[in-house]
């Protein structure tokens, strides 16, 4: 029986690569005003910053519906498939729930959902990896158990210059966003146990954003053995600038993946543009 891969919009895969390996992808919702668009298919990063110029009403973001999972698992499971759904953090979003009451319609399927703890790229970059074992003939035990060993060692530190949209989302508490404004803090998140937290905290952005690769760098000590992806929201140079530096401190060790994501509208609804991020994993058994 062969495992089909599922996963939702946040893991910003393009949807092309998706499409070529495979994967499933179920959207999240951006919501502009009374007007909804689903993630990457209605909305593409262009159209989000436009709108975000010209909307009077700053964004919110929903959650697929049950019945939109079971559309996505329906025709996964009548071709005889097990079903493997890999889910932004659940401290994050209330995604798994509708994914897991979309399961429940086919009580006699085998569906597992697994709870990434993590999101955008690093979310990616556990999707991808489970489709390729998937791909490779690998029971969902073994991927789940690989997943695990990922999610343990994965790290994200990011920058994001206006705690605003993370305060409004729900994402950052009030006074977290309130010190960071009034003290011009600039403050470097982490995503610990699949929640956003407050890592360091330092007086300018290019001191963050070199704070950051820091962290990141400590925690994968063995960058061969580890793969880094670069995230930004609608910031090219300063994503490029990141790579540049973290290529520089790796120094002649090759990294088994340095890449750059720009992150899609959902994710950019709660950082605001001009956010750059890097995730690190150390890879498990190959």
């Amino acid at each position: 029986m062969a495992v089909a891969i599922v996963t939702d919009s946040t893991s910003d895969i393009e949807p092309h690569k998706a499409n070529a390996a495979g994967i499933t992808v179920v959207p999240l919702f951006v919501v502009f005003g009374d007007r909804s668009y689903k993630d990457y298919v209605e909305l593409s990063r262009a159209d989000f910053y436009e709108k975000l110029k010209t909307e009077p009403v700053l964004p919110i973001t929903s959650q697929p519906t049950a019945a939109m999972y079971e559309e996505a698992f329906g025709p996964l499971v009548a071709a005889g498939n097990e079903v493997l759904c890999i889910a932004i953090s659940s401290h994050l979003s209330g995604t798994m729930n509708a994914a897991r009451a979309g399961a429940q319609r086919f009580p006699n399927a085998s569906i597992t959902i697994y709870d990434s703890q993590t999101v955008a790229a690093g979310l990616g970059m556990m999707v991808l990896r489970a489709r390729e074992l998937a791909a490779g003939g690998a029971p969902v035990p073994a991927i789940v158990s690989e997943l695990d060993r990922w999610r343990e060692t994965q790290r994200l530190y990011a920058c994001i210059p206006d705690l605003s949209h993370l305060q409004r989302t729900g994402r950052i508490g009030k006074a977290k966003a309130a010190l960071g404004t009034l003290m011009k803090i600039v403050p470097v998140l982490a995503l610990k146990d699949g929640q956003v937290a407050a890592e360091a905290q330092v007086r300018t952005f290019a001191r963050a954003q070199e704070t950051m690769l820091d962290l990141v760098l400590r925690g994968a000590p063995q960058p061969e053995r580890a793969r880094f992806v670069v995230v930004h929201t609608n910031a090219p140079q300063l994503a490029a600038d990141a790579t540049a530096k973290l290529r520089e401190r790796i120094g002649e060790k090759a990294p088994l993946l340095l890449e750059i994501w720009e992150a899609g509208p959902v994710i950019a609804t709660h950082a605001g543009a001009g956010a750059v991020g890097a995730f690190a994993v150390t890879a498990a058994a190959e």
